[in-house]
C-alpha cells in the first residue's frame, strides 16, 4: 500500500489553533502539504500550530476570521489563497463550538442562531468561498460529531442539530461537486480529549462518557486527524458523501 503523499498540495484548515484542527494541520504537513491555519481569536495558539507545521518543512499561513459571517469567511479564504497560491487542493471545515450547554427551555433565539451559524453556516460559507479556487480532484472534509447521531449530551440540542446539518450538507455537496471530481466527506468524532471538553464538560461527565465507550477511553485529536488524512489521500479515491465515525465504538449502526 502506498504511503500518503500530499507533496506540493495546498490546504486550508478552519479552527486550527488547537485540538482536532491543530492535529489535522500537522498531519497534512507531515504528508507534504502547505497549510493555511485559520483561527478566530486564539492567535497565540494558532502561531504554535504554525510552528508545528513548519517543523515538517512546510509553509504555514495564519488567517483570521469569524466564519459565522459570510464576508469574513470569504476574506479569510481569499487571504489563504493569496498566500498559498492556487489551486486549492484540500479544505477541512473544522471550526465549531458548543458555545454553552443550554436546555431548550433556557435557550434564547440568539444562542440558537449563533450555534447554527458557527457549526453549520460556517461550513457553507467556507466551501462557497473556496469553490472558485478548487482544482480538479480537490477534497473537502467536514467535521461533524457523534452528537448528530444520538442527539448530543446534556444541553447540546442546538449543537447536535447543527452537526446533523453538516452530515446532510456533506452528502449534498458530494453529489453537486462530483462532476468536478471534488470529493466531499466528513468525520463524526466522539468524545475527544481537546480544549472543547476542558471548557464544556466536567470530569464527572467525561468519566460517564468514558464508561459508555467500548474501547474504554477517550479519543485523541491525532486519531481524528489520521482519518481526515486518509479521506484527503488517494487511498480513499472512491469515497464521497460519507461520514466516518471516530468514537471508540460509542455509536455505530
Amino acid at each position: 500500500m502506498a504511503e500518503i503523499d500530499l507533496a506540493g498540495q495546498r490546504a486550508i484548515v478552519t479552527g486550527a489553533s488547537t485540538g482536532i484542527g491543530r492535529a489535522t494541520a500537522v498531519a497534512l504537513a507531515s504528508a507534504g502539504a502547505d497549510v493555511a491555519i485559520h483561527y478566530g481569536t486564539s492567535l497565540q495558539e494558532a502561531a504554535e500550530t504554525a510552528r508545528m507545521v513548519e517543523s515538517h518543512g512546510r509553509r504555514a499561513v495564519l488567517v483570521q476570521g469569524d466564519f459565522r459571517d459570510a464576508e469574513a469567511a470569504g476574506n479569510a479564504v481569499e487571504a489563504a489563497i493569496l498566500a498559498l497560491g492556487a489551486p486549492l487542493d484540500i479544505l477541512v471545515n473544522n471550526a465549531g463550538s458548543l458555545i454553552a450547554r443550554t436546555p431548550i427551555g433556557d435557550m434564547d433565539t440568539e444562542l440558537w442562531q449563533e450555534v447554527i451559524a458557527l457549526n453549520l453556516s460556517s461550513v457553507f460559507f467556507a466551501t462557497k468561498a473556496a469553490l472558485p479556487h478548487f482544482g480538479q480532484g480537490a477534497r473537502i472534509v467536514n467535521v461533524s460529531s457523534i452528537a448528530a447521531r444520538h442527539g448530543g449530551g446534556p444541553g447540546a440540542l442546538a449543537y447536535a442539530a447543527a452537526k446533523g446539518g453538516v452530515m446532510t450538507l456533506t452528502r449534498g455537496l458530494a453529489k453537486e461537486l462530483a462532476a468536478r471530481n471534488i470529493r466531499v466527506n466528513a468525520i463524526a468524532p466522539g468524545v475527544i480529549q481537546t480544549p472543547f471538553h476542558d471548557r464544556f464538560s466536567t470530569p464527572e461527565l467525561l468519566e460517564a462518557f468514558r464508561k459508555s465507550i467500548p474501547l474504554g477511553r477517550l479519543g485523541s485529536p491525532e486519531e481524528c486527524a489520521g482519518v481526515i488524512l486518509f479521506l484527503v489521500s488517494s487511498l480513499s479515491s472512491y469515497l464521497t458523501g460519507e461520514t466516518i465515525d471516530v468514537n471508540g465504538g460509542q455509536w455505530f449502526a
